[in-house]
């Protein structure tokens, strides 16, 4: 069994003229993976172009019918399943048991780059997330690191931010190797990410104020004479 996309979904098969059907009904929804079969006079074999696949829910059916939550097209069966594992792993609550069938997948999410990234290894830690503001530039936030579906968190010392992946351009976190390393050459108000500092903006400083209520972001700026004295210029990126 792979550990990326977990257990062999138990799907039902339907073969039919014109149309093969997988299904997955449980007690919360009913998934499903519709293949329209093509016929080709000069093929032999049975030819299917796409796969369409959809997740309707049951704890909140509409009008006595799964209510359709996700859907979509894929080129090939494979990649319409992978879907249906990611999905069902975001959707539902991991108490209810269908993590097993997502594996890893659960916990992958498309950066605004297009870069895939696997989160789970930083959940529970002090991460930093670059986030794309609307005017294009970059901001860079700190905190607790959680997953809630298909939104993360970052818990801070007085507030709870929620982040959707795809506005995130990057995510980090530090080893406390390197967290003694920084503490030796930033001073004591140093957030551990970035250019960024747990102060307000003051007389003289070049920064900004950052994401985050009580910080001053310098990313972009000229050394900071309040700051980054000392700093060798490669920590000013």
């Amino acid at each position: 069994m792979s550990a990326e996309v977990g257990e062999p979904i138990p799907w039902s098969y339907t073969d039919a003229p014109g149309l093969l059907l997988w299904s997955w009904v449980t007690e919360h929804f009913a998934a499903r993976i519709v293949g329209a079969e093509v016929t080709e006079p000069t093929v032999e074999h049975r030819l299917v172009r796409t796969y369409s696949w959809e997740i309707g829910d049951l704890i909140r059916p509409q009008q006595g019918m799964p209510r359709v939550l996700v859907e979509g097209s894929s080129p090939t069966f494979e990649e319409a399943e992978r879907h249906i594992r990611e999905h069902t792993g975001k959707l539902y609550d991991p108490g209810l048991g269908y993590r097993r069938y997502s594996g890893s997948l659960a916990f992958s999410y498309t950066l605004t780059t297009g870069v895939q990234v696997d989160v789970s290894e930083y959940i529970g830690s002090r991460c930093g997330v670059t986030v794309l503001m609307p005017d294009g530039s970059e901001r860079t936030v700190s905190g607790e690191f959680q997953v809630s579906g298909y939104t993360w968190t970052l818990t801070t010392a007085d507030q709870v931010l929620e982040i959707r992946p795809e506005h995130v351009v990057r995510i980090g976190n530090r080893s406390e190797v390197a967290d003694r390393a920084v503490e030796i050459t930033r001073n004591s108000s140093y957030s551990g990410f970035g250019r960024i500092y747990r102060e307000e903006p003051r007389m003289g400083c070049t920064g900004r104020p950052g994401f985050t209520v009580g910080t001053v972001d310098h990313a972009g700026a000229p050394r900071c004479p309040i700051h980054e004295v000392g700093l060798p210029d490669r920590l000013l990126v």
